[in-house]
């Protein structure tokens, strides 16, 4: 730790200095001006030195102007008044440019090397500071600083405001490290003081205005413009920052910096290229640490020092300053250390408290041994848990806490602070830009929970990039969508589960009751499928969260989620209501509860309340010692996979299926043709013939989910089709850099065979370079096989589906959209699945919905998965619950929901009756009878009729077989 007079970063509005790493954390795009300022030279008539500057503020200060010694200079002549401007000559065409004189009104006098104007003595732009300053002030000076980058190659030199200037101006001697020979004309708020007269009272950035405007008065302005640059500012008062020079504390890190390379290399970050990128160059050129702020308020800096700072005491425990000064404290703020002394042992009188305080980075740095008062209490506990084992934060502490921690980490014990870090990226308001409580740029967290949840934000953030350390730019809606496309499915799968585990205890009376073991018997291809994925899932999860990869994690586990609902509950529904049996039943339900009772455990940490809840149901049904089984979903350890249960094989073959399912959809969109329209056929042509026996062992649910008649494989890839190929940038730019133009070039000069040879051996070189599967993608496009046949492919392969008609897909069209019509007509009444009602279709005009009623019966059926009954069962005593008018390409019908109660049948009551009047009463007698049992007897006008159900009448219309 040493004390120091240095320029620094320093906010008038804190009035304090910041360190290094401070300024990088909040840089705004401003407008500052950009001046170029005539200062006159000594001894020479109308000759001026041309000098840039963005800061006017800081020309009253000014002590030197400083050249390259290297670099080449010209005395150019303006000839309309025999001006001569010294400037550097790479950048005279810049100058003449910018103040938009033609070239041919001046004229060269001289080139000179900068050395040659070191010494060259100037008139002071502004008098403020004349007589005040040293004789060696006020002369061109050298230094190495000076570019050709920018300005005019003469750079306004103010020691008090600059650091380069600081340096060159100790070196020429007009000032003195410890700033005697320095003029500093603002107090630390940033305003001017009475010594300069003209703006006394001022604040800097304020003043730049009318100091042009008097310099401009003063015939010494050349070129008075603006620029937009990017500009630090304070990140606490959001205020423009200054460089100042002043005395301060630092703590030295640049003969450590070997050591924090070191360091660094020992721990682990995600993303791993923030630590060797981002982090790793900032320690490279780590420079010392400023830690004392000149405020009131915050930790004093532990330092009595004598008046010329020669002797100097740090203070390590409340015990030792009792020790030194015989004063006993408790409250170690200011005003209870600050009248402490301490009597000097080098005879210099009493030591005193500095003034400062810690920079607050410095505590943060310090908390893995604040916290637990490290060394004075828990020693053997922190020495046992350092380095942490994991810390994470945002990507802009990559040169705040992250840096801090690692600084005092390695001073103090040679070792990080951390073993494993996750950086976040930062979270922006909709319009990209940093959020903020003055502009209100994004909606109230409160708000947003108490309209979503806190679970849906939770979810957002963690599946974004901001998990990669990348911004996010938030947006509710996509918040809103976390809701709609995760939660309710998820939900509704968790409530399908309960409604159906429900429906089995009733119908065999025996209490629910999962069972692995009952998972690990089914044949069923999509039970194995569902558990094996599962396991793949619990296996994936523990090795990325062992990474503290949360990136990938949360993804995964929303497919997996989309995989539950979208298509193992869809494809067994019928199977999990009882359609197989209740041992087949049992096995899908048992399925389906295990995978979704560990995808709740898994998503607890991203996920806890909706999880919770969830869990708190779910673990019902588990038997006592279960080791998921707990008081929360949150003591609850991440499940063991059951690796045995993986079948890859099975997962593959679902993998192909989905891949034949999605290509399959696009190919009905792009003709314009709904699911609902059955179609002929569909060929699946691929070179891959293990992709093929996948599609022919998965064909049973393809044909159901694509409503195609037949599906066909072929591995004549070559028939009918075009070959070709393209780059995929994102991975082969990598590879071949600048020279993608070039690759490009040869990738349009393949043949069919090229591509084809390269899809077979998986590797190709072009223009030098060795591409692999994923850096060319080989695509096929079919050359048309005429009719109704539609083709479309993917990298998998190529699928022609025929969409010919004839009467039978035609009949089958319009079932389907029958059946969507009474499910609508449910889904409107509330209806649930046991409800007891019955649906009547009513043929209307047209004779096809007639036609499709007495042919596709039995298709209709299992299209609703219920009976479908005609206008002749619809007795006129039946309760309605619902009934609507519908039309289907002209063909009109009603379809009626009625409650299912007895119904008779009037053909064979008439038989019995031989009377119409008799058969009515009959009938009357039926449907008005409370209970029916399996036969009825009747006495009508002393005559007694027997009726038989089944025959004569139906103890519900559901039941009814006429």
């Amino acid at each position: 730790v040493y004390r120091a007079f240095r320029v620094m970063p320093y906010s008038t509005a804190c009035c304090t200095p910041l360190a290094n790493f401070e300024v990088s954390q909040n840089y705004k795009d401003v407008s500052d001006p950009s001046v170029i300022i005539l200062f006159s030279r000594v001894g020479a008539t109308n000759e001026r030195f041309a000098v840039w500057t963005t800061t006017p503020w800081t020309l009253p200060s000014n002590l030197a102007l400083t050249v390259n010694p290297k670099l080449q200079y010209l005395r150019v002549q303006r000839k309309s008044d025999g001006m001569v401007l010294i400037v550097g000559k790479d950048r005279w065409n810049w100058v003449r440019e910018t103040i938009k004189e033609d070239p041919a009104k001046f004229a060269v006098l001289e080139e000179v090397l900068g050395s040659s104007l070191v010494g060259v003595r100037y008139e002071p732009l502004l008098p403020y500071f004349k007589a005040k300053a040293r004789d060696s002030a006020f002369q061109v000076i050298a230094g190495d600083f000076v570019t050709t980058d920018a300005g005019t190659c003469i750079v306004h030199t103010a020691p008090a405001f600059g650091e380069d200037d600081f340096g060159v101006c100790v070196k020429a001697g007009i000032c003195d490290k410890d700033g005697d020979g320095m003029v500093c004309p603002i107090d630390d708020s940033g305003v001017f003081g009475p010594d300069v007269t003209d703006f006394n009272g001022q604040h800097v950035k304020a003043s730049d205005k009318d100091i042009m405007k008097k310099l401009k008065g003063e015939d010494k302005v050349l070129h008075n413009g603006s620029e937009v640059h990017s500009y630090p500012h304070c990140w606490r008062s959001d205020t423009p920052l200054i460089y100042k020079a002043i005395p301060s504390w630092f703590v030295k890190v640049e003969c450590i910096r070997d050591k924090l390379l070191e360091n660094n290399e020992k721990t682990y970050w995600v993303p791993d290229n923030v630590k060797q990128k981002r982090f790793r160059n900032w320690l490279a050129d780590a420079r010392d640490w400023l830690v004392s702020r000149n405020r009131y308020w915050g930790l004093p800096i532990p330092l009595w020092v004598s008046e010329d700072f020669e002797e100097i005491i740090c203070i390590g425990s409340v015990e030792e300053l009792e020790q030194l000064s015989g004063v006993r404290v408790e409250n170690l703020h200011r005003q209870f250390v600050d009248h402490i002394t301490i009597p000097s042992k080098q005879g210099k009188g009493q030591l005193r408290r500095i003034p400062e305080v810690f920079d607050c980075w410095f505590e943060s740095g310090s908390m893995p041994y604040a916290q637990v008062h490290y060394p004075f209490e828990n020693k053997e506990k922190f020495e046992s848990n350092f380095p942490a084992h994991f810390i994470a934060e945002g990507l802009d502490q990559t040169r705040g806490w992250f840096y801090t921690l690692m600084v005092l980490s390695t001073h103090l014990f040679d070792k990080p602070a951390w073993q494993n870090l996750v950086v976040n990226g930062l979270v922006l308001a909709s319009d990209g830009k940093k959020m903020s409580k003055r502009l209100k740029n994004y909606p109230d967290p409160a708000e947003v929970m108490d309209r979503v949840g806190a679970d849906a934000i939770r979810m957002y953030l963690c599946n974004s990039g901001v998990m990669r350390a990348e911004p996010l730019k938030f947006q509710e809606q996509g918040v809103r969508d976390v809701v709609k496309d995760v939660f309710l499915p998820m939900y509704n799968s968790y409530r399908f589960l309960v409604q159906e585990s429900y429906r089995y205890e009733l119908a065999t009376g025996k209490t629910f009751q999962p069972s692995k073991d009952k998972i690990r018997q089914s044949t069923n291809q999509m039970d194995i499928w569902v558990y094996s994925a599962c396991q793949s899932l619990i296996t994936f999860v523990r090795q990325e969260m062992e990474a503290y990869r949360l990136y990938t994690v949360v993804p995964h586990l929303v497919n997996f989620i989309n995989q539950l609902t979208n298509w193992y509950i869809r494809l067994n529904r019928d199977r999990m209501r009882g359609s197989g049996g209740d041992e087949e039943q049992l096995q899908a339900l048992s399925a389906l509860y295990d995978v979704l009772l560990d995808t709740t455990i898994l998503l607890a940490p991203v996920v806890p309340f909706i999880t919770e809840t969830l869990y708190l149901n779910l673990r019902k049904a588990l038997p006592e010692g279960d080791p998921r089984k707990d008081r929360s979903v949150h003591f609850v350890m991440m499940p063991d996979p059951d690796t045995a249960a993986v079948r890859t094989e099975v997962e593959r073959q679902v993998k192909a299926m989905q891949a034949v399912v999605n290509l399959g959809r696009t190919i009905r969109e792009k003709k314009k043709v709904g699911l609902k329209t059955p179609v002929k056929s569909l060929q699946v042509v691929s070179s891959d013939q293990q992709f093929l026996d996948d599609v022919i062992t998965m064909k049973t649910y393809i044909e159901s989910e694509l409503n195609v008649d037949s599906v066909e494989t072929s591995a004549d890839v070559s028939s009918g089709v075009t070959v070709t190929g393209k780059l995929d940038f994102a991975t082969a730019a990598k590879k071949v850099g600048k020279d993608m133009k070039k690759v490009m070039e040869e990738v349009k000069k393949l043949t069919e065979a090229d591509f084809v040879k390269f899809e077979a051996e998986g590797t190709i070189t072009l223009g030098g370079y060795t591409l692999v599967t994923g850096d060319l993608k080989v695509t096929r496009e079919c050359k048309g096989l005429g009719g109704d046949v539609e083709s479309l492919s993917d990298e998998n392969a190529m699928l022609h589906m025929d969409f010919k008609e004839d009467e039978d897909i035609l009949l089958r069209a319009l079932a389907r959209e029958v059946a969507n019509r009474v499910q609508k007509l449910r889904k409107e009444a509330k209806l649930v699945q046991d409800d007891p009602v019955v649906q009547f279709v009513v043929p209307g005009k047209g004779k096809r919905v007639s036609k499709v009623l007495s042919t596709k019966g039995e298709y209709l059926e299992n299209l609703l998965r219920r009976k479908l009954f005609g206008a002749g069962l619809l007795q006129e005593h039946l309760v309605r619950v619902a009934q609507d008018n519908c039309n289907v390409d002209g063909e009109e019908f009603e379809v009626v929901i009625c409650l299912d109660a007895p119904c008779a049948n009037t053909k064979e009551l008439k038989a019995l009756a031989k009377d119409d009047v008799v058969a009515d009463g009959l009938r009357q007698w039926v449907v008005t009878q409370p209970s029916v049992g399996s036969a009825i007897t009747a006495n009508i006008a002393g005559k007694t009729y027997e009726m038989k159900e089944g025959k004569h009448y139906a103890s519900l219309v559901s039941k009814a077989t006429w």
